[in-house]
């Protein structure tokens, strides 16, 4: 993969991460630190792929298992509300199936 390949993806998934973080926090600014935080990581690593002898895709690879755990972290917040509400007692749920418990002897 050409270098310009790399950067042309880098910044597509970068872009992806920016976008789920804004999607998680209304008050995100592109001037937040997290952003200043993924810059910084994000330039150092342009740097120290050829000098440090890191993977080419390093950098790829890490921006876009960052930007998978906040999609899932996401996914698993509206599930998470979407289901919230407790459960049904056992008397609840078979009726629901049209069932009913036997009574209990004193």
């Amino acid at each position: 993969m050409t270098s310009v390949e790399r950067s042309s993806r880098a910044v597509s998934i970068l872009r992806q991460i920016f976008s789920e973080l804004r999607k998680c926090d209304e008050n995100f600014t592109s001037k937040s630190d997290a952003v200043r935080f993924i810059m910084r990581e994000s330039r150092g690593h342009q740097t120290t792929q050829r000098i440090h002898c890191k993977g080419p895709n390093e950098m790829e690879h890490l921006a876009s298992t960052y930007r998978h755990y906040l999609i899932s972290t996401r996914r698993l917040e509206a599930l998470q509300e979407q289901y919230k509400g407790g459960e049904r007692s056992i008397a609840e749920s078979a009726n629901l199936v049209g069932l009913e418990l036997p009574e209990r002897n004193p």
